[in-house]
């Protein structure tokens, strides 16, 4: 569940065409997990985190790639 809800979060963050609104998909999912760190009597672990910012990346350049081979079909 955490991989899809980030890959949804970096297709997100791909449609809004800014390197700031990226830049900040990944500090808040980085930020989620320290606060989940902070606030739980056992912490998760750190692999979580790596799942959730793959799962980013992927939907990120999942949806650059279509992008750009929609736009190069059209041309």
């Amino acid at each position: 569940m955490i991989f899809a809800t980030a890959t949804i979060i970096g297709i997100a963050a791909g449609l809004q065409r800014s390197t700031i609104g990226a830049l900040l998909g990944v500090a808040l999912v980085s930020i989620a997990f320290m606060a989940a760190v902070a606030t739980s009597i056992v912490p998760p672990p750190l692999m979580t985190l790596f799942i959730a910012l793959g799962g980013y990346n992927l939907g990120f350049i999942g949806y650059l790639v279509t992008i750009d081979m929609v736009e190069h079909r059209r041309a």
